[in-house]
């Protein structure tokens, strides 16, 4: 009787060490994934403000042309071309 305990103890630590590999090879592939994740997460965050930087630039030109052709507008309007 007692090796039949013997046994389903050894069977039940040898079933938790495996669980435990399996478990930390799963810890070690999550943590890669994460860190893939976040790293992806700031090249987009990078990508996202440089696309905000050049936006606005753009949106300065275009209210710099706007000011211009108002201005190049405005002198036309005092001539009489009739």
């Amino acid at each position: 009787m007692t090796t039949d305990v013997l046994k389903q103890l050894d069977e039940r630590i040898q079933a938790s060490v495996a669980r435990i590999q399996q478990l930390r090879k799963e810890n070690e592939q999550l943590a890669q994934r994460l860190a893939d994740a976040e790293k992806r997460y700031a090249d987009a965050a990078g990508q996202v403000k440089q696309m905000a930087t050049e936006r606005q630039q753009h949106e300065n030109e275009r209210n710099d042309v706007r000011s211009r052709i108002e201005k190049i507008l405005s002198r036309f309007e005092g001539i009489d071309l009739g």
